[in-house]
């Protein structure tokens, strides 16, 4: 497998710019047509590395993370790669700092990247269940988010999505007008000897709990 990254981490001017301009308008969006409400997003520090671990039950739950913090606190993202494919989708996720991940597969690349970030101060979210609820119930964690937490030792910020099952769940193409709800629980840290299923399992539930 390469070592090297799969995408470039620096991005131009014009990926800032429309990143600020996709934020703005996400932000309208989902106060205008999913009357969001976000909760606890003091419990998100604005500085300093960190894990923001949330559920995913569609395709609109990175949206609403990254709309909801935006002005508070900047990060990346995880998708999985196949969406690169697609050189407009690549290239709006590119402006709005996500990077690939080879789903089903040990990724070596993009568990590095994800470090290195965490390393420098910044943070990483993902979703910790690896694909889309087809129920709207939340599934087993992976093991990446625990490995991620044994080798940098950061903190995890719960994420609880409520209404983007309802809004676009998997398999649907169109959207249904529902009420959304992100809420940010307070910092999870786990010592350097807890177990992959000790986190695993503690994130899970810490996420259930909100």
């Amino acid at each position: 497998m390469s070592q090297e990254p799969s995408r470039p981490i620096r991005r131009r001017l014009e990926q800032k710019i429309l990143n600020y301009l996709l934020a703005r308008f996400a932000r309208v969006f989902f106060r205008l047509y999913g009357r969001w409400k976000i909760v606890g997003l003091a419990n998100v520090p604005r500085s300093g590395s960190l894990l923001l671990a949330a559920n995913h039950a569609s395709y609109l739950d990175p949206l609403l993370i990254w709309a909801a913090t935006f002005g508070h606190r900047t990060g990346w993202g995880i998708a999985r790669d196949d969406l690169w494919k697609n050189r407009v989708v690549g290239y709006l996720l590119d402006c709005i700092k996500v990077f690939p991940v080879k789903r089903g597969t040990a990724d070596r690349a993009a568990l590095r990247r994800a470090l290195e970030f965490l390393a420098q101060g910044e943070g990483v979210a993902i979703f910790p269940e690896g694909t889309r609820t087809k129920d709207g119930l939340l599934l087993p964690a992976q093991a990446g988010i625990a490995l991620l937490t044994q080798k940098s030792g950061a903190p995890i910020i719960p994420c609880a999505i409520m209404g983007t099952y309802e809004m676009l769940p998997a398999g649907r193409g169109s959207l249904r007008r529902t009420p959304l709800t992100i809420i940010f629980g307070k910092p999870l840290v786990f010592g350097k000897g807890s177990s992959r299923e000790e986190i695993t399992t503690g994130v899970m539930q810490a996420i259930a709990d909100l």
